[in-house]
C-alpha cells in the first residue's frame, strides 16, 4: 500500500540511470549519466527499464535536455551500471571500455567509433560519428566529376587550374 502511494504522489519524479548510445563488442558508447522521466508511475518505469523495454523522455546532460529515449541504445539503472574509471566500466559481471559519447553526437542516429584523446595528461576514449559510408559515396566514380553538357547553346567550361 505504501509503495502504491509513494509512486501515486511522485509520478514526476525522474529514475536514476546511465545513457548509453552504442554497445560494441567489448565498448560501451557512454553519454553519461541521466534520468528516466514521464507521467507513468515510477515502479512501472522501474520495471520497464530493467527489461529493456522503456519509451519516454530522457533528462540528461549539463543543461538537463531532454530528448527521446529511442536515441539510446540501453539506458540501465545507475546501480546496476558501476564505472570503474574513466576508461572500463562493468556490467553483470562483465567488463566493457568506455568510450564517451560528446553531446554534439546525441541526436546522431549512426555508427559511432572510438578514439583516443588525450585530456589532462589522461587518455580517454571519445566517441565519434562513423561517416565512412558517406566518404565512400562522395568518392564514387559517378560522384567525382560532373560531365559537361549543352544547354541552348552554351557548354560548361572545363575549371582553369590556376
Amino acid at each position: 500500500m505504501l509503495e502504491w502511494l509513494q509512486d501515486r504522489l511522485s509520478r514526476q519524479q525522474g529514475i536514476a540511470i546511465w545513457v548509453v548510445k552504442q554497445v560494441d563488442d567489448t565498448t560501451l558508447h557512454l553519454c553519461g549519466k541521466g534520468m528516466a522521466e514521464g507521467t507513468e508511475r515510477v515502479s512501472r518505469r522501474r520495471r520497464a527499464l530493467g527489461r529493456g523495454t522503456f519509451v519516454g523522455p530522457v533528462r540528461i546532460g549539463e543543461h538537463h535536455e531532454v530528448l527521446h529515449s529511442n536515441l539510446f541504445a540501453w539506458l540501465p539503472l545507475r546501480d546496476e551500471l558501476r564505472l570503474i574509471d574513466d576508461r572500463e566500466v562493468e556490467y553483470a559481471g562483465r567488463r566493457y571500455h568506455v568510450s564517451w559519447v560528446p553531446e554534439r553526437c546525441w541526436r546522431f542516429q549512426g555508427p559511432l567509433i572510438s578514439h583516443p584523446q588525450r585530456n589532462d595528461g589522461k587518455l580517454r576514449f571519445v566517441s565519434h560519428e562513423d561517416v565512412a559510408a558517406i566518404r565512400e559515396k562522395t568518392t564514387a566514380p559517378s560522384a567525382s566529376t560532373t560531365p559537361s553538357r549543352n544547354v541552348d547553346g552554351w557548354s560548361l567550361a572545363a575549371r582553369d587550374d590556376d
